[in-house]
């Protein structure tokens, strides 16, 4: 297992450092405990914030926060940024607890949409709060821009918002449109990188349905998709080709549930854009009268174990070679419970493009790292950077740096240092480095 914290003399890089030119954007749930999953108890109270970490040649610069409403009792999908970085919209599922109040219980679903400006990265300024139809939990911009896609999750609707000059202005409401599923709880919305199709996940209903966005409004593109219990997280790899979701496969009360015996599971789906029929050709045991196959055909190929305990959150290196499954274990337990686990993991795949196959590679500890839900590639696809949403004493949160190391046996190592952020870090973006 390794430490959290990093030796300066054998870890540090002096001049060439993770993320180098780059800057991160994190958000942090300051009312929250990781261990208010099971007891339902309020911390210390903080703020909620957005912090902006430019990250020079020899380390990270100084970091600017700014406050920024948001809920980690959700799946992490709560911030989503422009392609250029010079702009953040953060949802808050639920809303800031009353002064007095003690226990999550207390606090009532949310309402707000947050737009910061982040053009200046030294100075974040809150620029737009929007009030939502329902409680916002995912957000997602098109790759044009001008558009942004919020879940509403227990209303069953994705609210889709014309976003202009760094504004968000009226929504259009649209239902899922999926006669035949009743539970359409939505955790997330990912438009396709090429913009005309979108992918959600249906929690409660155990669903991926895939979406095609025409004349303004979203209809379903093909059959809804069989997942393991309780999906949440999905990415589609770089090129579009594959949509890959990570479920948590645990139901009930979490604080009876069997930590050790939880597998958490990645589902990949190959998606087909294209309407035409594509049949391969009829076997020779095929009795069937009738051989027609579905104009779309979409299909899961590959459902393999991500890992032992609850992996919510994972990166796709930026050549869709490399899955990196973030697994929380038990470490957000209290102290005292006989479940808890000291650290955390990281879980290494190595993805066929072609077929969408995972191939398990390593596993790593990350010892004193609590309630991670936060992971993202550098622009070079060599090193990653993970939150810890706290530490044991009740500090604040940091964040870790790994090394993707490839070659006969690929694993990830730490490397440089922690860098203290605040107490409850639970998503973190990366704003590529400025191209010449």
């Amino acid at each position: 297992m390794f430490g959290l914290l990093a030796s300066t003399s054998t870890m540090a890089l002096a001049n060439d450092h993770p993320f180098a030119g780059s800057t991160l954007v994190t958000v942090a749930d300051g009312a929250m405990l990781a261990t208010g999953y099971i007891d339902g108890a309020l911390g210390p109270r903080e703020p909620d914030l957005l912090s902006v970490l430019p990250i020079l040649p020899g380390g990270p610069g100084e970091r600017a926060d700014v406050p920024a409403s948001n809920s980690v009792a959700t799946w992490p999908n709560v911030m989503a940024l422009t392609a250029n970085g010079s702009l953040a919209i953060v949802t808050e599922p639920f809303a800031q607890p009353p002064a007095d109040a003690t226990a999550f219980s207390d606090i009532v679903r949310g309402s707000r949409i947050t737009v910061v400006d982040l053009s200046d990265p030294a100075a974040p300024s809150v620029v737009q709060e929007v009030e939502a139809a329902g409680p916002p939990a995912g957000v997602h911009i098109h790759p044009s821009g001008e558009l942004v896609a919020v879940t509403l999750p227990f209303d069953g609707q994705i609210a889709l918002y014309p976003l202009t000059d760094n504004r968000l202005g009226e929504p259009t409401l649209v239902p899922l449109g999926v006669d035949t599923i009743e539970n359409t709880f939505v955790p997330e919305f990912k438009w396709h990188p090429g913009g005309e199709f979108a992918a959600v996940t249906l929690g409660g209903a155990a669903r991926v349905v895939f979406y095609r966005y025409r004349g303004g409004t979203l209809m379903p593109w093909g059959e809804p998709l069989q997942t393991a219990p309780l999906p949440g997280k999905g990415e589609w790899t770089p090129d579009g080709r594959h949509f890959v979701v990570t479920t948590i496969t645990a139901t009930g009360d979490m604080a009876q549930l069997s930590y050790g015996r939880n597998a958490s599971l990645f589902a990949v789906f190959a998606f087909d854009g294209d309407e035409e029929p594509n049949s391969p050709p009829r076997r020779a045991n095929d009795r069937a009268t009738i051989y027609e196959s579905a104009p779309i055909q979409h299909a899961r190929v590959a459902h393999v174990p991500a890992g032992m305990g609850y992996v919510e959150n994972f990166a796709i290196s930026p050549d869709g070679q490399w899955v990196v499954g973030l697994n929380m274990a038990a470490s957000w337990l209290p102290t005292d419970h006989p479940g808890r686990t000291t650290f955390s993991e990281l879980t290494l795949f190595r993805f066929d493009t072609a077929s969408g196959a995972l191939e398990p590679q390593d596993q790593v500890a990350m010892e004193g790292v609590i309630l991670p839900q936060g992971i993202v590639f550098d622009a070079t696809g060599q090193f990653l950077a993970v939150t810890s949403y706290q530490h044991d004493d009740r500090g604040g949160g940091s964040l870790s740096f790994w090394e993707l190391q490839t070659g006969d046996a690929p694993t990830l190592v730490p490397v440089g240092e922690t860098v203290a952020m605040p107490r409850g870090v639970h998503f973190v973006d990366l704003v590529p480095a400025a191209t010449p």
